[in-house]
């Protein structure tokens, strides 16, 4: 049984077989009435790279990750070997990679950040994106450079956007994605036209989606629906080949959202980001490149427990707004001296997070983010040494400054709360102080060959410090389950060890790679009853602590050309995490996990099936409430024809024979005390035409 309420609503329907048969013929109609398009443009590929097996990127067209019924970013981008995200719905799956989530994770939007509006994560960065609208997206697990951000001790996700190319004679080109599946998503339609030249450009992007309660295993509904609107506007200016100015703009809608893994839902939330940008190369002797990025989003959100949820007696309804900011800098440069190749620059961040609890009359209970900021600001040096022409050094080091305070910690509410009360009233050597400074210095030094046979290798050790969070920090819930954030955190420190092998040949490849990463004032998210010692209150509330902690994996992949027609391909990895200082394991640890596959393509068309597995994790934190997860497999079908030049339709099949599974992930409500499991859906038929011009 899941938890949560089932509450269907009577606007939202399953197609039936005979629905989603209609929606099959009529993409193909679409596509006949295509043909007679001009063909002649192909769009760049879009790809996805995965950096973190071995020293060199591989690259994995975006098409392979949307051969799948859910094209929401992060269930996308879980078919990566050592991705995972946490299901509270539909939409707004949080990522997860080497086992770290939320602000362990840097996020960045073709240069911007954008920060989520709600402290339980119903919409992380990933929320406000549509993958198809990007040209590339490279995921790095752990660290392996200092130039992206403060912090991404678990890893850098980085969406990016390509000046579109246009053939001589012919100054536009577009593309158009409509699709749709027999449960969930509904209705998945994205389109993009570029015009312009030699000088400029322009792009225009929208997206649409709406999705329905879709059905687990187990024939039962989950409350997963929701609709979305996104869309953006790219300006460029090329003067010449060195020189690229880009101006965007990008908003997000979505709405209507509800939540299996939660005590709310989101009738509301809304995003935009506006980004300034600059690339120039062949600068100067001195100075061979220079990128800059200037940005500011914004996000306001909204969530309560009443207006998909009626039976909530009048007097027990909430609802929660939240507003957040978030303006950043970075400029970086390129230098050649001798034999190194030199990333230097600086990069600043402002975050300004608001959330309050109120009853549905507006009388304010809880300031969650009692107005909260942070200020980051770092500058940083990274050295690549080519020691010969088979081996390179890579040394880097950030020095960054990060300021936060909560300025409203000892403002009232309408009923009388403070957050400075309950800080004080929570944690037993309280120091007071709602406003922290803190200077880190984070180092990599990293060791990459290339040996006999294309084998290539590396070996890295990194220092990495992660600040606490708005919600780790001063969040401000208090009542019959108090949710308290601890101002006196300190940062995390990471000290990692990653290794690798690497190998590509003609008919094979492989790469396998291994971390270790002991981890000093670990920030632990528990229950007060576990740690009696630090704080004056008792029971399942939440509270946050620094401890020691060592989080280690392993990863491996392979993939083999059995025929010109046939490649064949598995992938496993396996993470552990452990809480040193209480002896107990940390919570969201994935289990040894894996996929097979097996793909024959011809000309025009292809085929293929997957086989996706998860042994059972019983290495849960059972004092945080955490659940077992018995193992699980399902398989998937999918294929696609090229009708021609201009239209490309596929079709699939996810989980096969409609088992009944849920992903290791428990998501522990702090407001209910509940651990929510979500099932995943059970089997879906889905069909997708995509179209160039």
């Amino acid at each position: 049984m899941i938890n949560g309420n089932k509450t269907p609503l009577t606007s939202r329907i399953y197609p039936t077989p005979k629905k989603l048969s209609v929606a099959i013929v009529s993409l193909l109609a679409t596509a006949s009435m295509a043909h007679a398009q001009d063909s002649a443009t192909q769009l760049l590929p879009v790809t996805v790279t995965d950096t973190a097996p071995a020293p060199l990127e591989t690259n994995i067209p975006i098409n392979d990750l949307l051969q799948t019924s859910n094209s929401e970013t992060s269930t996308a981008l879980r078919q990566i070997n050592g991705v995972e995200a946490s299901r509270m719905g539909g939409h707004g799956v949080d990522l997860i990679i080497n086992g770290q989530q939320a602000s362990q994770l840097n996020i960045f939007l073709d240069g911007a950040k954008i920060e989520g509006g709600c402290p339980n994560r119903m919409d992380p960065p990933t929320a406000y994106t549509e993958l198809s609208s990007y040209d590339s997206v490279t995921v790095i697990k752990g660290v392996n450079s200092v130039t992206y951000g403060s912090g991404g001790s678990g890893g850098t996700v980085l969406f990016e956007r390509n000046a579109p190319s246009f053939e001589e004679g012919k100054p536009y080109q577009g593309q158009v994605n409509v699709g749709t599946s027999s449960n969930g998503l509904t209705q998945d339609i994205n389109a993009t036209v570029a015009a312009g030249g030699d000088k400029g450009y322009i792009v225009l992007q929208g997206s649409k989606k709406s999705a329905d309660n879709y059905t687990d295993g187990n024939g039962d509904e989950v409350r997963s629906s929701y609709e979305s609107r996104q869309g953006h506007i790219d300006l460029g200016w090329t003067p010449n080949e060195d020189h690229e100015f880009k101006v965007s703009y990008e908003k997000s809608y979505i709405d209507d959202v509800l939540f299996q893994g939660a005590t709310m839902d989101s009738p509301t939330s809304e995003g935009s980001t506006t980004r300034l940008s600059y690339k120039g190369d062949n600068i100067s002797k001195a100075i061979q490149s220079i990128e800059v990025d200037l940005y500011a989003s914004e996000v306001d959100h909204l969530m309560d427990n009443y207006t998909f949820r009626p039976a909530t007696p009048v007097a027990s309804r909430l609802e929660t707004p939240s507003n957040v900011k978030t303006t950043g800098a970075k400029i970086q440069l390129s230098s050649q001296v001798d034999r190194t190749t030199l990333n230097y620059g600086l990069q600043v961040e402002l975050l300004e997070k608001t959330a309050t609890v109120q009853r549905a009359t507006g009388q304010s209970i809880f300031n969650l983010w009692p107005t909260t900021e942070s200020t980051t600001n770092s500058v940083f040096l990274e050295g690549i040494t080519a020691l010969t022409p088979k081996q390179k050094v890579i040394m880097g080091v950030r020095y960054e400054n990060v300021s936060t305070q909560a300025k409203d910690a000892s403002s009232a509410t309408d009923l009388g709360n403070t957050a400075f009360g309950l800080y004080n009233n929570t944690y037993t050597n309280y120091s007071g102080q709602t406003k922290a400074d803190e200077n880190n210095l984070n180092a990599l030094l990293r060791y990459e060959q290339t040996f006999k046979n294309n084998i290539n290798g590396f070996i890295g050790l990194s220092r990495t410090h992660r600040n606490p969070d708005a919600t780790e920090l001063y969040m401000a819930r208090g009542g019959t389950s108090q949710w308290v954030g601890n101002p006196d955190l300190k940062p995390e420190a990471h000290n990692q060890l990653d290794i690798g092998l690497s190998q590509t040949h003609n008919t094979y490849q492989w790469a396998a790679s291994a971390y270790y990463d002991v981890v000093e004032n670990y920030i632990l998210r528990d229950f007060a009853q576990n740690q009696s010692a630090d704080v004056n209150i008792a029971g399942a509330h939440t509270v946050y602590l620094n401890k020691d902690a060592v989080i280690y994996g392993l990863e491996a992949s392979g993939q083999y050309q059995l025929s010109p027609q046939v490649v064949l391909g598995a992938s496993a990895n396996l993470t552990k995490g452990r809480n040193t200082s209480d002896n107990r394991n940390l919570s969201n640890i994935p289990p040894l996990s894996g996929a097979l596959f097996a793909q024959y393509q011809k000309a025009d068309w292809k085929a293929g099936a997957r086989i996706n597995l998860a042994a059972e994790q019983t290495d849960v934190n059972q004092e945080y409430g955490e659940l077992e997860t018995p193992a699980w497999s399902t398989v998937d079908l999918y294929g696609s024809y090229h009708i021609n030049k201009t239209a490309t339709l596929s079709l699939g099949v996810d989980n096969l024979f409609d088992h009944a599974y849920q992903n290791y992930l428990n998501r522990v409500d702090a407001i209910s005390g509940n651990t929510f499991k979500v099932y995943e859906p059970g089997q879906t038929v889905w069909a997708k035409l995509s179209a160039k011009f």
